[in-house]
């Protein structure tokens, strides 16, 4: 039997009201094996009308889980399980006993392909194989019995080799749920939270650190898989999870987080530079609409704010105006000297960058943009899209 704690205790005994909190695993060697859970609900729906169950569960086994499904989904009882943190594998099926289920608005749901390990002869390997396809059949009749999701979604689950988080507001969908828990508190002064695009991977795993202040009779374990899951839900949920699963390993994860953040780093200075550059090229475009009359100098900050966002908009309704007659009107103006389908500007910097352009010669790029704007596209998409 599993020496790790069971977490029990009785609430609202006045009411007639228990609770249970499934904060871990599921197996004999850890929380929540069948023998103690059993024992403790049965005390609990002995002496108490209801009895709540607050989950934050990462799975774990087959068999054990099944039996605890099966005495919760048999009871006579009423129980009520909140899904606080995540119910993945063995505890999105355990959950799914509940009369009733909520979750709160940031908790996940996780299903995955059944895993398990075989050593022997080939007949050994074989019979192990059937006996995990025999497990998925069972908690696929499960899902279809429990949920909305039809028989393809539920085999994708198994087959796809893959784990499927589903936030609260898709487990409502799918009927997983029968109420999402919103957070009504606020917080009186909202502080400036540091963005997680600013720190460390290992300051980034901290932040998901599930349990920051353990102390000695804590009955929570560490689990640092339970950690990774947590960090994975939320990658998930954002769609940066790339190739990145749950049996992934420290290394994998942390690789993954490295490249998110310097990723975001680059943006924000590409974003900065393509802003500068915006500005520089709106105030060349207002600065020639002055000279030529087209805007007064009242109205140039309006039209260079205009410029910034919508620069092609501005530039052809600049172009439509009419201003001071053009002392160069009637001259033909000399066509740009190119080298081939090459403009002349291009003529021995063929290999400079969009940077080294707005270093050495900002007039010529501009220049560039108004007289060859598909090569000023090449310069500006090879520096700046990923």
């Amino acid at each position: 039997m599993s020496k790790k704690l069971f977490h029990y205790e009785l609430k609202n005994q006045v009411s007639g009201g228990a609770e249970i909190r499934m904060y871990g695993y599921i197996g004999k060697y850890d929380e929540f094996d069948y023998k103690r859970f059993q024992q403790v609900f049965r005390d609990a729906l002995q002496a108490h009308n209801d009895l709540t169950i607050r989950m934050h569960c990462g799975g774990g086994s087959v068999y054990e889980g099944l039996a605890i499904y099966d005495l919760i989904l048999g009871s006579e009882g009423h129980t009520k399980i909140i899904v606080e943190g995540m119910a993945a594998s063995m505890g999105g099926v355990i959950a799914l006993a509940g009369d009733e289920i909520e979750m709160n608005d940031n908790a996940f749901f996780m299903m995955h392909a059944v895993t398990a390990g075989c050593f022997g002869n080939k007949n050994d390997f074989k019979n192990g194989i059937q006996q995990i396809e025999s497990c998925e059949e069972r908690l696929g009749k499960i899902f279809g019995e429990r949920t909305k999701a039809d028989a393809l979604t539920i085999k994708n689950w198994f087959d796809s080799g893959q784990d499927h988080w589903l936030s609260s507001d898709k487990c409502l969908e799918l009927g997983i749920c029968d109420t999402v828990i919103k957070p009504t508190k606020k917080r009186k002064n909202q502080e400036n939270i540091e963005s997680i695009f600013n720190k460390t991977p290992e300051e980034a795993f901290e932040c998901f650190n599930l349990y920051p202040n353990p102390s000695e009779d804590n009955n929570i374990n560490q689990h640092t898989e339970m950690k990774k899951e947590a960090i994975l839900a939320a990658l998930v949920a954002a769609g940066l999870a790339g190739k990145l699963t749950a049996s992934s390993s420290d290394k994998e994860f942390e690789e993954r987080l490295e490249d998110i953040l310097g990723k975001a780093k680059r943006t924000d200075t590409l974003e900065n530079e393509l802003k500068e550059f915006k500005v520089s090229q709106a105030e060349f475009l207002i600065s020639g609409a002055l000279r030529a009359g087209k805007i007064t100098n009242a109205e140039k900050d309006e039209w260079k704010n205009d410029a910034i966002e919508n620069y092609g908009l501005v530039a052809k309704s600049l172009e439509r105006m009419s201003g001071k007659p053009d002392p160069n009107a009637g001259l033909e103006r000399l066509k740009p000297v190119v080298d081939g389908d090459k403009h002349e500007l291009l003529n021995g910097r063929e290999k400079w960058t969009f940077s080294q352009w707005q270093e050495k010669d900002p007039k010529g790029l501009e220049r560039l943009n108004e007289e060859a704007q598909e090569e000023f596209e090449k310069l500006f998409n090879a520096e700046f899209e990923d």
